[in-house]
This record gives structure tokens, C-alpha cells and sequence, in this order.
């Protein structure tokens, strides 16, 4: 027992004395998310201009960046086209989402103003990035696929399917849009009035 007692302490002794034990000096700087783990989304960070794959058509303008000191990924989505609207809800999505990695694995949580709200759960698959859903919603869960494109361009691919029915059903895709960079910023709308 008095060993143990006595290796123990040793330890303690040892740790306190050696200043690699310490988490930071007095004076150093510490930034916690600059971990390449924490930057694996920020291929996706810019202002974009979004298009329809299929039809070359422009979708909306999404602005995405890092924030909390690079700790998150903040996105705001704005529609412009009817893609998601419906003579029950005949306005135009607009979307905000915040993507930040646990330590395991990135979660998104995604609201928007049809009452749309998902959490999402992933991380990079091969050349992919990848995130579905924690749970199915009525029914259904949800994959949001990121992919950098050679020309820079970015392709989200956005799929789902009915797990109600069957556990192992395949996934249809919803939208396929392709992201540029915007060039003109000044193009970006002014954020919808929340009052709205």
C-alpha cells in the first residue's frame, strides 16, 4: 500500500515540475479550434451563388463562414426560387444552420422559416462530406452531401428516404445544386426582416 502511496505521489511531483504537463503557460496562446480536425468544413466557407444542376437556374445565395473564433460554421441560406414553396406555404425559404465538430463527429443543426428544423450528424467520407440525420422527421431522414469541385465549384447533393415503410429504403435526391463563388458581393440580397 505505501508503494502505491509513494508512486502516487512521485508522479503528482513529477507532473507539477515538468512544464509540458501544462495545459499552456503563463502567456501563451491557445486557439482551440486550429486543430485541422476543426477545419474540415471550410472548403465550404464563401459567398455562393446556387444553381440548379439540372437546369443551370439560379436557387438562392448562401453566405457561409467560420465564427466563435473558427469553433463553428455559420450558414444563411436565402431562396430565389419556389423550389420549397407550396400553395400551403407560398413564400420563399430562407435558412440559417451552425455546423461545429465534437471532438467525434460534426453536427449541424438547421432551422428555417417553414418550420423547417434538422440535426444532422457526420463528417468527411472519402472525397465527400457527409451529413444525416440524428432521427427520422415524419418519416424520412436526410443526407446532405458537400463535394469541392476541380473548377473550385462546390456540388451539394440533398436525399431522403422513407424509413417508416421500410428501414433499408433507397434514397431519392431531393435537389442537386451547384455552388460558384460570388464575385460581386453586392449581389447578395439584404436579409429578409425577421418580423416577416
Amino acid at each position: 500500500m505505501n508503494k502505491i502511496i509513494m508512486t502516487l505521489v512521485c508522479f503528482g511531483i513529477t507532473s507539477i515540475s515538468d512544464p509540458n504537463a501544462y495545459a499552456q503557460e503563463k502567456g501563451d496562446i491557445v486557439i482551440p479550434c486550429a486543430i485541422p480536425f476543426y477545419r474540415e468544413l471550410d472548403f465550404t466557407v464563401g459567398e455562393w451563388q446556387v444553381f440548379h444542376k439540372s437546369t443551370g437556374k439560379i436557387a438562392g445565395y448562401d453566405r457561409i463562414g467560420r465564427t466563435l473564433r473558427g469553433c463553428a460554421i455559420q450558414q444563411s441560406w436565402i431562396s430565389l426560387d419556389d423550389h420549397f414553396s407550396s400553395k400551403y406555404v407560398p413564400f420563399r425559404m430562407n435558412g440559417k444552420s451552425l455546423t461545429a465538430f465534437n471532438g467525434t463527429e460534426w453536427i449541424q443543426f438547421w432551422v428555417d422559416n417553414q418550420a423547417g428544423v434538422q440535426i444532422l450528424k457526420g463528417g468527411p467520407k472519402r472525397d465527400q462530406f457527409v451529413l444525416q440525420s440524428e432521427k427520422p422527421i415524419a418519416g424520412y431522414e436526410y443526407m446532405l452531401i458537400w463535394q469541392k469541385q476541380e473548377d473550385g465549384s462546390l456540388l451539394n447533393t440533398h436525399k431522403r428516404r422513407n424509413t417508416a415503410e421500410n428501414k433499408n429504403a433507397e434514397w431519392e435526391t431531393l435537389y442537386e445544386w451547384v455552388y460558384v463563388k460570388n464575385l460581386n458581393q453586392d449581389l447578395y440580397p439584404d436579409e429578409i426582416d425577421e418580423n416577416n
